[in-house]
Parts: structure tokens; sequence; C-alpha cells
């Protein structure tokens, strides 16, 4: 009897997983089917590989932790609240995190990562599908030297979230005793903890929370912050105020970039809203950029292009009181900094990837019905951008900046945009108060 009960257990887990599989981000049937040979062929080989040692007790502390999340900037922002949940749950566990080396920094001093152990994965780091997976790259031998080194280090634990079976497989290779992660994306037989998704909390930092559940460990969605130190702080005030921006002043951020073509909306419509906040307000609007690009700010009094190292951009970011962008790295970078966002979406679903924020908003033409496309636009160009009017990201800028009026207190109203609030029968801005003493 008990072994039916275990069985009927078993069949129950592999409908969820079915089921999840139906919403898990660019599965395709075809997609599916590719992966379950890869897994095949990777069993195969396997066997000549000795098999990392279970890790006797289910319940033993570990001492150490490898969490694997290689991929780009949004994607470590989105694993912050994980990581601090899990140093909230393991203080004395060495925790060491597989990243890329560019996004070290991003991370550096907060506490709840010890190492970092830095690897360039061929697949994360190319967008053309040849160059992911060019057999004579040299950053296979490179990805090979990382796996030998960590299979010496014998993790406890493993953890990756990221639902695909090539980071199954690098858990399984790095000799980890225990691997969790989710087997929907194929690969399950390299987890010693297959974990079956929540449909209904898709999004990737729930997504991520989800697998400390499992484990039995309660997690916290609030410890979704960035600390900064006050010395960054007071260098990013003392920047602003050498741009002649006030210390009360509205600042609005501008974000035109994103990693992915598929994702940038274009700076000439970025820059349109950008005339018209200005024009209805008497805000100052940050123009970022990454340094070394090309990228130029609107010519407008009180619109500021500024070209900053990563962690000034943070900190400076932090005394926006809104930042209007793409689906990108920085939209995410907000949301950890506690910054209100207006996103505009084109090929993702912000359901697994949008803004976190209690308030933020997202403009995106729901239509389309060939969203996701994983970032490959089977068009020659991305309509589901291209159809978003730059009215469309104003009314959204206007009602978030009229909420963030509302719920600030002492916050000067002439900051705020004109319309309804404080415009006068003429047209113009009518001299406000402040709220509050």
């Amino acid at each position: 009897m008990q072994r039916q009960h275990r069985d009927i257990n078993s069949i129950n887990a592999v409908v969820r997983e079915a089921t999840a599989r139906l919403s898990a981000p660019g599965m395709t049937p075809r997609k599916w089917r590719l992966v379950r040979a890869f897994e095949t062929a990777a069993a195969f080989l396997l066997r000549a590989v000795p098999s990392p040692q279970g890790l006797e007790g289910s319940q033993t502390r570990p001492d150490s932790i490898l969490v694997v999340e290689y991929w780009n900037l949004g994607d470590i922002a989105i694993l912050v609240p994980f990581l601090r949940n899990l140093r909230r749950s393991f203080p004395q566990t060495r925790i060491c995190l597989l990243v890329n080396p560019d996004l070290v920094r991003f991370l550096e001093n907060q506490g709840f990562v010890d190492e970092f152990v830095p690897v360039r994965v061929p697949w994360a780091r190319h967008f053309n599908r040849w160059r992911k997976y060019n057999p004579f790259s040299l950053d296979w031998i490179s990805l090979a030297r990382t796996i030998l080194a960590l299979r010496k280090r014998r993790f406890d634990w493993a953890f990756s979230g990221r639902m695909d079976v090539r980071d199954n497989l690098m858990l399984w290779l790095s000799g980890a005793r225990r691997r969790i992660g989710y087997g929907i994306g194929g690969g399950g037989s390299f987890l010693t903890d297959r974990v079956t998704p929540d449909p209904s909390h898709p999004h990737r930092a729930e997504v991520w929370l989800r697998l400390l559940e499992a484990l039995g460990e309660r997690s916290d969605p609030n410890l979704d912050r960035l600390p900064q130190t006050h010395a960054e702080l007071a260098a990013a005030r003392s920047y602003l105020a050498g741009l002649g921006i006030v210390s009360d002043a509205f600042i609005i951020g501008v974000h035109p970039g994103a990693r992915i073509a598929t994702r940038r909306w274009g700076d000439e419509r970025f820059a349109e809203v950008v005339r018209r906040v200005l024009a209805e307000t008497d805000a100052h609007v940050l123009w970022f950029s990454e340094p070394g690009t090309s990228c130029q700010a609107p010519q407008l009094e009180r619109c500021h292009a500024v070209s900053l190292r990563f962690r000034f951009f943070l900190a400076v970011l932090s005394h926006c009181r809104l930042l209007i962008c793409n689906d990108s790295g920085p939209m995410h970078l907000a949301n950890l900094l506690g910054v209100a966002v207006v996103a505009v979406f084109g090929p993702q679903r912000p359901e697994w990837f949008g803004p976190r924020g209690p308030h933020d908003r997202v403009v995106i033409r729901p239509e389309f019905s060939c969203r996701p496309c994983s970032d490959y636009c089977i068009f020659d160009q991305p309509y589901c951008l291209r159809a978003i009017s730059s009215d469309e990201v104003y009314e959204a800028v206007e009602s978030q900046m009229n909420h963030l009026g509302k719920s600030e207190k002492g916050l000067n109203r002439s900051s705020m945009v004109c319309s309804a609030l404080v415009r006068n029968e003429a047209g113009a801005c009518s001299p406000t108060k402040r709220n509050g003493p």
C-alpha cells in the first residue's frame, strides 16, 4: 500500500511538471525534443564519469553551497532575493556564486556571497546561435577548467533556478552531493531534489525562492533590496549638485539601452517622452548611457547626459524617483533600489521577467501572439515594440508621477505633472505649496 502511495505521488508530480512545462520560457515542442535528445546523449556519455556521492541525511546542514547563475545583469539582479534569503537561512555556510566575471563587482561587499567563481559560458556570451555552440571556441576550455576546479571543491549543496538542462548538467558535473533545481526544462535525472514550479507564481524571482521553500526553508520576498554605503550615496548627492540639481528636485532616470536589440524601443521615442515631461513639469531628467557608447541625450534644459561606472550608477539611480526604460537590467536594478519603474516591453512576458514594484507600470501591446519569441524575432523588426506609441508611454509616466506625488509626504507638487492637478484655466502651471510642514 505504501509503495502504491509513492507511485501515485510520483505520477502526480509528473503531471504537475508537465503542466508547468507548458508555461516554461521558450519551451516549444521542437525545443523539448532537442532537450530530450541532449539529455539522453549526456546521460550516456556521463556513465564514464564517477557520480557525485550523495549527502547522507537529507536534513544535514551544508558547510558549502554553490549557486549557478552565469548569465546577465538582469538575471543577477533577479537572484538577489534568493541570495539574501539563502544567507539568512544558512548564516554560517560558505556560499559561492558561479557568475559572469563582468558582474562580480555588482555583489561585492554585500555580505550574502562569500566567494565568486568567475566563468565564461559560451551559450551565455553570444546571441548568435552558431557562436553559442561553436566547437572551436576557447571558452569551452575555460569552462572545462572551471568545472574541474568546482568538482575538487566537493560542495555539499548546489542550486540552479533556470529550468535548463544545461544548468542541471553543470550541477551534476560540479560534483555537489545534493543538487536542487527544476526538471521541466530537461536534466531532471542530474538532480537529487527535483522541484516542481508553482504556475501561480511564474516570476523568475519567485521561481528561485521556491527552491528554498521546497527544502522547508522559509523565504521572505521582502528581502529584495540592495544595500548601499553612506559614502556612495553622499558621492551621488555631490555629483547631482554639481549638475545643478537641488536636493528636493524630482529626478527621473531614462535608460534607453538594452543588451538585446529586439528589446530597444528606440532613443528617439524615449526622447519624445522626455520632451513632454520637461515641458509639463520642472523635473530633472538623467539620460543614462553605458560608458563608451554613442547614445546621444536630447539637447534640452534639465536633461543631463550621464555615463557612469557601475557602482556609481547604482548610487545615482537610487536618487531617482522614477526610471523609464526597456525590459533590461537597469529595470531590475531599480527594483532593488526601491525606485519606481515604467518599463516598455516587447518580445518577453512581464509575468516572468517584469518589474516587481507594487506600483510599477508595464507598457505592452498584448495582442501579439508570437510573444515570447526568446528575442529571436520572426519578423524583420520587433513590431510588438514598434506598435507602442510615445503617447502610451507618456500616459504611464504621468500616472506614475501623479501616484508618487500623492503618496510621498512633503513632495513639492510643482515637480509633478501639471495636467489636472496643478494646471489652471489658461493652461499654465499654477504655483503650489508643499504638503505638510
